[in-house]
């Protein structure tokens, strides 16, 4: 995955770069990198996005708040 889509990908869901973070567990500022392509997304991470991404907007409200 590159930078542009996971970014474009994150604003579908309506995530900021922070919540994002959150529940990646990373700093904002990687996000940020990632989708600047300044880094590689890992394919851990990849797959941890889809995992996201294949949640419910309630159940990913529900995941963000266990982050907090």
């Amino acid at each position: 995955m590159e930078g542009k889509e996971l970014k474009e990908r994150r604003e579908k869901l309506g995530l900021t770069q922070t919540k994002l973070a959150e529940m990646l567990d990373v700093k904002q500022n990687t996000v940020y990198r990632w989708e600047a392509g300044k880094l590689p997304i890992a394919k851990t991470i990849e797959l941890a996005f889809e995992n996201i991404e294949n949640k419910t907007a309630k159940e990913r409200l529900a995941l963000l708040h266990k982050v907090v």
